[in-house]
């Protein structure tokens, strides 16, 4: 297992930790006995257990870096979602570049071992199951800056980059998202419509952060695309979820993302091949839609 050279392995921090994926990850290392901690933004609904830290202060990130003194960083933490990345951009890139430049350089000063959370939006979508040596070229100003971030720690040895497909499933921080609410909507009765034309390779939460600790938890470097097993629509996606979990698909309703104007060009498929992660991480589960939804 990579680490620092005096500090044990086991001693994991995860940033962004009060995040769905962040929350799932922070679980999951606690489960599987590792000394885990927890930062989480300034902002926001306080958790006394998780450390608040502005991203934006790189000296803060200096210093509260030197308090938890981790062995490994799974650096989660990010401004999310596209429509706040493009609200305001500036923000975003010194949350998404500059802080993950600042906690990459204190990884590399101090040999410890440092986990990126990417996206699968670091792609343009013009072609199916993107590999880790295909040339990214996002479209969204988010995607953007997560492939700035990424560049941050390319040739650092000890850093992984992973790229992650759309989750789904309940949230495991409490706070619902947009497979929540969507679910929430079709059990009242109520349609809703979802792209039958914007291609992923969904995973759930849970398997996700399994995923990410056990690249976390090795002595791999690189690039990993970690995504669900298999190329799915979003209508694909729902449709399927609904009929697990006993809703009528029926109120699953198709549109088309050709057909809608968005403020920037959507990727239309963005889907992920996973060979690399399956062929060196075999243990780690990458459930259908159904088999998900029934574990959880």
């Amino acid at each position: 297992m990579g680490g620092g050279r005096d500090v044990p392995c086991r001693r994991v921090l995860v940033t962004g930790a009060s995040g769905r994926l962040g929350a799932g990850m922070l679980e999951q290392a606690n489960l599987a006995g590792l000394s885990a901690h927890g930062w989480q933004g300034p902002a926001g609904r306080a958790d006394p257990a998780l450390r608040p830290v502005d991203l934006t202060d790189l000296n803060a990130i200096d210093q509260a870096l030197a308090l938890d003194d981790p062995g490994i960083v799974i650096h989660a933490a990010a401004v999310s979602t596209a429509e706040a990345v493009l609200r305001d951009p500036v923000h975003a890139r010194r949350v998404n570049v500059e802080a993950t430049a600042r906690i990459a350089a204190w990884c590399v000063r101090e040999r410890r071992r440092l986990v990126f959370t990417s996206t699968d939006l670091v792609f343009d979508g013009s072609r199916a199951f993107s590999r880790e040596e295909d040339e990214p070229c996002p479209l969204l100003e988010y995607g953007r800056t997560k492939r700035a971030a990424e560049l941050e720690l390319a040739g650092n040895p000890g850093c992984v980059v992973v790229r992650i497909a759309l989750l789904y499933g309940p949230a495991p921080n409490g706070r619902p998202g947009f497979f929540d609410t969507s679910i929430a909507a079709l059990r009242r009765g109520a349609a809703k419509s979802f792209f039958v034309d914007e291609y992923r390779t969904p995973l759930d939460y849970r398997s996700a952060a399994r995923g990410v600790l056990a690249i976390a938890c090795s002595d791999h470097d690189g690039v990993f695309h970690l995504g669900g097993p298999e190329r799915l629509s979003r209508f694909e996606l729902m449709r399927r979820a609904a009929a697990v979990l006993g809703i009528d698909a029926r109120l699953v309703l198709g549109n088309a993302l050709s057909s809608m104007t968005f403020p920037e060009p959507r990727p239309a498929d963005v889907s992920l091949d996973c060979t690399r992660l399956a062929t060196l991480f075999p243990e780690v589960v990458r459930p259908t839609v159904e088999d998900a939804l029934r574990d959880g």
